[in-house]
């Protein structure tokens, strides 16, 4: 018989969905999550910095007037987490 992890600390996987140019900056989004998910602040945590470029992670997949953004994805990890970034705007973070 297996449980379900209910709370987002015991879950290994989380998924998120971004709305590029309208949700704020991924980085945020990804620092705030990873901090619930380990029940602690965003203050707490190191900068993102530390292991990629927030300013190049925030704008990557942004695009300007209809041309749309191209096809393509980020992987790093940060915090005991591997976050994977979709130019789609999903993003998966699974614990290590």
């Amino acid at each position: 018989m297996s449980s379900t992890a209910n709370s987002p600390s015991e879950r290994k996987t989380h998924h998120l969905r971004h709305e590029w140019g309208v949700d704020g900056q991924i980085s945020d989004r990804i620092v705030r999550a990873i901090a619930e998910y380990k029940n602690n602040q965003p203050e707490d945590l190191p900068g993102l910095e530390t292991c990629i470029n927030p300013e190049a992670l925030n704008t990557v997949f942004e695009t300007e007037g209809s041309g749309g953004c191209g096809a393509g994805c980020i992987t790093f990890s940060y915090c005991g987490y591997t976050v994977l970034v979709q130019s789609t705007g999903h993003v998966l973070i699974k614990k290590n």
